[in-house]
Parts: structure tokens; sequence; C-alpha cells
């Protein structure tokens, strides 16, 4: 009977010790404290500190001979790595024209730049960022056709004969003005929800808010807009969620939070209607930084109508100012990769993509680029808002020398 007893009380010890000894929680799995799909998800985000996740940013336009290198042949192949998706169509980013607009010394933001055509046809417009310039490509079909490069500041405007070629791609013009920069960030995220970002959403929320707070902190006497819209597919709960650009960062940060990651079903999403809508909504028509950050994992759908849109609305961000930051989070292709550097690239924006330091989520894209700087997501987003609304770039730290 004694050893009957001591049996039985040694497999209940053995029982508790082993509800005791869970497994412990993976960064890779996304589900903090062993929590299942129907725990908590407000309490499961708040367990999860920003700072987690790695990632690096690549600038096409610092490096635009390394981008067109990734269009020609090499040893192994006849054709670069970017061939086949440009020859997809839509996007032409190989004609690149760099424009300065500036007073003597004093560098124009918010400059219009169009190239025109004989005919007067509009070929392509930018506006100058906050080091005074602009970024414009026009199709490989369309450059023997421009004839003029106009610059519009106020009720200025300056035209000069422009004849295209790539050595004749960088031009500075003068105009008599002074800056009618305003002192406010304009900020719009613009997040892929659905089931595909489940491994890193919740991360990618705490990072998001981190930067919104911080933003704020570093730049007291500036205004501070922020806007969400947060999108999944046809068929879904929703295809968009919009909130309005408001002051109001707490709420904003609360309505972050309410998110999660549900529906999809296949590869492909409705990116063009949610950038379609976020380039629509109630951007200032001020002189002031306009950041749009696109967080996703996947493409828009493709059929001519849907890449049209797409490309549509990157266009109309350029001509208003708006540079979009695509973040490229787990499970993108190459495809999506050219996708969001021509995203990037044609708003004078620069591209940002996770990657697998962290060991959070699944595999991450190793991206076609040149060296660069592994840092904390979070600090790289506050780092490039201040540098577009400044102009001072600041320094890249990796992220194991940072604390934070």
């Amino acid at each position: 009977m004694k050893k009957n007893l001591l049996s039985y009380s040694l497999v209940l010890i053995f029982l508790f010790l082993l509800s005791g000894c869970r497994a412990p929680n993976h960064l890779a799995g996304g589900d903090a404290g062993g929590r299942t799909e129907n725990d908590d998800q407000s309490s499961h985000s708040n367990e999860i500190q920003a700072g987690q996740l790695t990632a690096a940013e690549w600038s096409d336009l610092k490096n635009y001979n390394f981008y067109l290198s990734l269009f020609e042949s090499s040893q192994t192949s006849a054709n670069g790595i970017f061939s086949a998706y440009y020859n997809k169509g839509y996007f032409d980013t190989l004609n690149m024209v760099e424009v300065t607009v500036q007073n003597g010394d004093t560098l124009l933001k918010g400059a219009s730049v169009e190239l025109y055509s004989a005919n007067q046809n509009l070929i392509y417009q930018a506006k100058t960022n906050i080091k005074g310039v602009a970024y414009l490509f026009p199709q490989s079909n369309e450059v023997d056709s421009i004839t003029e490069v106009v610059v519009k500041y106020g009720d200025n405007v300056v035209r000069e004969d422009y004849e295209y070629s790539q050595s004749n791609n960088v031009l500075e013009i003068e105009m008599g003005d002074t800056n009618t920069i305003k002192d406010i960030i304009e900020i719009m995220f613009v997040v892929d929800t659905t089931g595909s970002m489940g491994d890193e959403i919740d991360y990618l929320k705490a990072e998001i808010d981190y930067v919104i707070s911080e933003v704020k902190t570093l730049n007291p006497n500036t205004t501070v807009r922020l806007a969400l819209l947060f999108y999944r597919d046809i068929s879904d709960e929703y295809i968009t969620r919009y909130f309005d650009f408001t002051t109001d960062i707490e709420i904003q940060q609360r309505r972050l939070a309410e998110q999660t990651a549900s529906g999809g079903g296949d590869f492909e999403e409705a990116v063009d209607v949610a950038l379609d809508e976020a380039v629509s909504k109630a951007w200032s028509d001020e002189n002031t930084t306009k950041l749009l950050f696109h967080v996703l994992d996947a493409p828009p759908h493709y059929t001519k109508q849907n890449m049209t849109k797409y490309f549509q609305a990157i266009y109309n961000a350029s001509k208003k100012g708006i540079h979009m930051i695509p973040v490229a989070s787990s499970g993108i292709d190459k495809y999506t990769e050219y996708l969001l550097r021509n995203e990037a690239m044609m708003t004078g924006g620069t591209y940002v993509f996770l990657t697998d330091d962290s060991g959070i989520g699944e595999d991450h894209l190793e991206a076609s680029v040149g060296e660069v700087v592994i840092e904390y997501l979070n600090n790289l987003l506050v780092r490039l808002i201040n540098e577009y609304h400044t102009g001072v770039e600041g320094k890249k730290i990796p992220y194991y020398q940072q604390n934070n």
C-alpha cells in the first residue's frame, strides 16, 4: 500500500513539474507566453516590447548605378535579377532625372518639378525634398520626346529647354524664392493585416507605437499629424480600415493596439486599393514633411486593373510630395521587393526590409542590395523621419550596439 502511495505521489509531483516547465517562448513563434489564438490579444501585445525587430535601409536613389546593375547580364545569367519583372510592365525606373532647385545656397523644398514633351504633354512630375531635390522617372519610350523642364514654386515658374540623356540627367535650377516650409510632419502607416502577417504583427505594432511616441518626444515644437490605414483583401472582413489624420497621438496608439491579423487566403492582397485610398486622403496642401510607411509581405493582384491603380497611386504620391517608405516583412518574394523598391524610388523614399537577425517571424528574403547596417526597426524609422524632416542624416547604429 505504501509502495502504491509512493508511486502515486511521484506521478503527481512529475505532472506538477511538467505543467510548470512549459517550453520557453521562442521569438520566431510570435505567440508570447504560450498563449493560444483565443487569448486576449491586447494583453499579448502589451507583453511585447519595442526594439526587437531588426531591419536595414537601402536607398536606390543614392545607389542608382547599383540599381541599374540589377538589370544587366552576368556570368551566370543572360538577364539581370530584375529583368523579368521589368518586362512584366507597369514600372520603368531606368531613366532617372535628378533636379535640384535652389536660391543661391538655399535649397528649396516643396517645388513642383515637371517634364514636358514638345506638344506640352506632362511626362512626369515630382516635388523637391528637404534637400531641394526631386527625382523624376520618365518611361523609356518617352525620354526622346522630352523638350522642357518646368519648376513651380508658389506663384513663380521657371522653364528651361531640356533634352534627356544618361550623361545629362542631373540638373540644377535657380529660383528667386524663399522657403515656405512648415514645421509639420504628416505620417501615415499603411499596414497589411492579413493572416500571413500574424507571425510579426504584434511586434510591428510595438515598434510603430514606439516610433509614434519617440518622434513626438524628439520634436516637441513640431506638429505631428498621424493617420492609420489597415488593409486586407477582397471578401475579407474589411478591405481597408482607416483612421484619419489627427494630432491626438494617444488615440491612434489605442487604435493601433486593437488591430489583429486575419483573412487573406492567397498570396496577393488589396495593395492597390489601400495605396489608392491612402494617397487620396486629407494630406495637407502646405509645404510639410509627408511620409507614408507601407508595412506588408505581399504584392497586389497581377491584373491590368489592379497594377494600373497601384502604379497610379504611387505616381500621385510623387506629385503630392508624399515619400513612400515600404517596410518589407517576412514572406515577400523577389518580385515584391522589385515593386517596393519602385514605390520608394518614384516617391523619393527609401526601401526598408526586416532581417532574420532578430529571430522573430518566418524567414526574411535576402535583399539584392549592397552593404547595409542592420538596425533595430524602431530606431531606424525614427532616424528616417527626422532625416526627411530636417535634412540631417542620422548615424546608423548596429542593433547589437544598442541598448533599448
